[in-house]
């Protein structure tokens, strides 16, 4: 390697990277800004040396590991256990919609599933640097709001990594056989299993002792070897350097000295994290941007709409304030660091072109342009909706309100059993959602593939298979579906026996006995045909109507099988709700039996 073509490259990269950083700095953006900019100078005016695109590569990795790394220290599971549930409800409640509407709107636009699905992971999440820079010149929040938000940017960070140790093998097997596939699904779960299993249990007592008895520098080698091992290993495990580096921070989490090794590596950190934006606006050419410009404002735009919306949601169901739920919700319309992660992974895999990859860069830069200005008139802006806002309108936000306080006000005048029976039925209608959405990831993939593998090896035509292939999609959604539909009913059940008499009859008068009344399995039926309806399959108009025809059969026929051993039996239809209802109608009386037993 030309040492002098080598230390040419680093020394422009950097520089100009700095200066950008500065220019940017004035406007209120982050640095990462400054960098990407940096990235797109290089490619499309001063141009770049095959030694200086190799170098930058390779301290793109190391930048990439150690941005991982650091991100994993900085998660405390103690804190989020004591102060993260409000976070995690706003996670949860808008992770999983936001993949879900990247991956509808990638469809109506005309993606292929795994494009859709790698745009839907591109928009779930927030960049913590990008929210923390601009809130802070800011302060327009207090200090607890920000720390909220900063945490449900963490709770991000974990749901993505999530997120892309799922989506690595959908990319992977873009270009794999099936048994391949299966094999590199296999061997992730083991080492992710095995790395928490076996790190948790020894590394943090390792990292303490060198802690103890060593100096600092050994310290924060061993960790930064401990770092580029594990993003090692998560590479011949088949999974992004990214997750290896990640786990490896969350495992030392916990360490005693984790803060001060975390605050020691940030120099290094930002170095060769600067030097991995750059790689990324390296790979952004201006003409290519331009002929995309309108693919990068409606990425932008989605993002924005997907992010206000389901935060928004979040804070609502948990009881904030709809101003704050809103400032909140236009504080994090900052795409996150994965945005770049995730769409350089699907370069890399070649999912994508140079004019998706183009489209997401833009529109992550768009919206940390555009933050500073919108988080800045956010309150504004509430007011001057609530102030112009239609009575009716008011009136029904009041209603809805209303409802969801007196939900929250029954649950906390409810006995513990009742609390946790509705926190278990929730946790459980969230499990099978995730099941839901796997399983139709699973079948979105298996059906192009299986079919032709299935009519070769048992015979029958390629249509024929599409058609049972979807059918037994429709069957596999069954159980997670009336897992749900069991869970509404019984937490319906428990909200209404848990109220006074007056109280039930007027509740029951606007929702409850409409929903207690549903049939289960007609329920099921509905919500499974929806679902298998929704997601893209290769079946024809008429193939679909036949779809309904034998779907609509299947539900017949279990629902007679359903009744026929009814007849034999004076049970009743769901026995486990009768003694739940039971359990909560009568509880005072079973007590006083009790007592006199």
């Amino acid at each position: 390697m030309d040492e002098t073509s080598l230390l040419t490259s680093i020394a422009i990269f950097t520089l100009l990277a700095g200066v950008c950083s500065i220019v940017f700095n004035k406007l209120k953006l982050p640095p990462l800004v400054g960098y990407l900019v940096a990235g797109i100078v290089i490619a499309n005016a001063i141009g770049v040396s095959e030694i200086g695109e190799e170098a930058v590569e390779m301290l793109s990795d190391f930048g990439l590991v150690l941005l991982m790394f650091c991100i994993g220290l900085e998660i405390n599971l103690k804190k989020i256990k004591k102060q993260g549930r409000f976070a995690m409800i706003v996670a949860v409640v808008q992770l999983p919609l936001m993949v879900i509407g990247g991956m509808a709107a990638g469809t109506m636009m005309g993606y292929n599933s795994v494009q859709s699905i790698a745009l839907g992971a591109i928009v779930s999440g927030s960049s913590t640097a990008a929210v923390l820079a601009v809130l802070q010149s800011q302060k327009k929040l207090s200090k607890e709001e920000i720390e909220m938000l900063v945490l449900i940017t963490i709770m991000e960070d974990i749901g993505q990594v999530v997120i892309l140790s799922m989506l690595t093998p959908i990319l992977a097997g873009s270009s794999m056989e099936i048994s391949d596939l299966i094999m590199l699904i296999v061997s992730i779960a083991i080492f992710m299993i095995a790395s928490l299993a076996i790190g948790l249990k020894y590394i943090p007592r390792a990292i303490n002792w060198i802690s103890d008895n060593v100096s600092g520098e050994i310290l924060i080698i061993f960790s930064v070897g401990l770092a580029f091992g594990m993003a090692w290993l998560a590479t011949i495990a088949g999974l992004s350097m990214a997750i290896g580096a990640f786990l490896m921070g969350m495992i030392m989490s916990g360490c005693r000295k984790s803060r001060d090794l975390n605050r020691s590596i940030e120099p290094m950190k930002d170095l060769f994290m600067a030097m991995f934006f750059i790689s990324v606006g390296m790979e952004v050419h201006l003409g290519t941007m331009a002929e995309n410009i309108v693919t990068m404002a409606v990425f932008y735009l989605l993002f924005l709409f997907l992010k206000s919306s389901t935060v928004f949601l979040g804070y609502w169901i948990g009881r904030e304030s709809g101003r704050n739920g809103f400032i909140s919700a236009i504080s994090l319309t900052a795409m996150g660091e994965f945005a770049f992660i995730i769409s350089k992974e699907a370069l890399n895999y070649g999912v994508v072109d140079g004019s998706f990859y183009t489209s997401v860069i833009g529109a992550a830069l768009l919206s940390m342009i555009a933050l500073p200005l919108m988080s800045r008139c956010s309150d504004r802006t509430w007011d001057w909706f609530s102030a112009r806002s239609p009575e009716a309108v008011g009136a029904a936000i009041s209603r809805v309100n209303g409802f969801r306080d007196g939900i929250y006000g029954d649950l906390q005048t409810a006995s513990g059993v009742s609390r946790k029976a509705v926190s278990r039925g929730m946790t459980s209608i969230y499990i099978n959602l995730i099941v839901i959405l796997i399983i139709e990831i699973v079948f979105v993939f298996a059906i192009p593939e299986a079919a032709p593998v299935l009519s070769d090896i048992v015979g029958g035509s390629e249509r024929a298979w599409y058609f049972i292939l979807v059918m037994v999609n429709f069957v596999a959604l069954i159980p997670p579906t009336a897992l749900i539909v069991s869970g509404l009913k019984k937490i319906d059940k428990l909200v209404v026996y848990g109220m006074d008499k007056k109280k039930e009859r007027t509740v029951r008068g606007m929702v409850y006995e409409e929903l207690m009344s549903i049939n289960k399995l007609a329920a099921i039926a509905t919500f499974d045909l929806f679902i298998v309806a929704l997601v893209p399959n290769p079946l024809s108009a008429e193939e679909q109507l036949l779809m309904l025809v034998v779907a609509i059969g299947i539900v017949a026929a279990i629902y007679l099988r359903m009744t026929k051993n009814d007849r034999g039996e004076a049970a009743p239809e769901d026995p486990e709700e009768t003694g739940q209802t039971q359990g909560y109608e009568g509880e005072s009386a079973l007590r006083d039996a009790d007592r006199k037993d």
